[in-house]
């Protein structure tokens, strides 16, 4: 129909070949994608969130530089796509937002927690840690599930207003000096606070001193 809105075709599927800014996975509907979505993000918490075993370390550290990349990889995909989501908030519809923004948050936690995991076979310490009172004790090998709540923990206490942790009384699952394991708390905690900055943003472009109301397309 003459004069109705297109719907948003997300920048990601841009190329030079084609564009009109979609490829062949752009062009599926986008509830079949945002349900592809889910269902690898889901699996990834899945995985992790029923796993309590704590295999002890090998003593060997050398060969867990292999997986850094994978940790910069990941942060990055997932703070990419943060990006964009930002990027086109005002052009597409709540619904679709807050799913991508969930869906990417979800799959950061799980990927992080996998890739966090595994290195401890070469010696890569996150230790469990139990609050008794004032006092914390950090002792014996963290399980898969202990590192995906020690991620969702520190993604928690990003917000300061909120003070989640305290607030829910949620205690430090665990905790690690590695430098690995910090550069994987790092990202979540980066895609937290660019995610909470975007949204400020676009609230502020929108309803403050000449905020305009935009254009929603689903």
């Amino acid at each position: 129909m003459e004069g109705s809105p297109q719907p948003c075709v997300s920048q990601m599927w841009r190329n030079a070949k084609r564009l009109s800014g979609v490829r062949w996975w752009g062009e599926r509907p986008t509830w079949i994608r945002h349900v592809v979505y889910w269902a690898i993000a889901l699996s990834t918490i899945a995985i992790t969130a029923i796993d309590r075993s704590t295999r002890p370390p090998t003593g060997r550290s050398g060969d867990v530089a292999s997986f850094a990349p994978l940790v910069i990889v990941g942060g990055v995909l997932a703070i990419t796509g943060l990006l964009f989501t930002l990027r086109e908030w005002e052009h597409i519809s709540a619904v679709r937002n807050i799913s991508r923004s969930l869906v990417l948050f979800t799959f950061l936690l799980g990927y992080m927690t996998i890739v966090l995991s595994y290195p401890r076979y070469w010696g890569v310490h996150i230790e469990a840690c139990r609050t008794v009172g004032e006092l914390e004790t950090c002792q014996g090998p963290a399980s898969v599930r202990q590192v995906l709540s020690m991620l969702g923990w520190h993604a928690a206490s990003v917000v300061p207003v909120l003070d989640i942790p305290h607030t829910l009384e949620w205690p430090r699952p665990a905790r690690s000096a590695n430098p690995f394991v910090g550069a994987g708390i790092l990202a979540v905690r980066l895609w937290v606070a660019i995610g909470i900055l975007g949204v400020l943003k676009r609230l502020w472009d929108k309803w403050g001193p000449g905020g305009s109301s935009p254009t929603v397309s689903r």
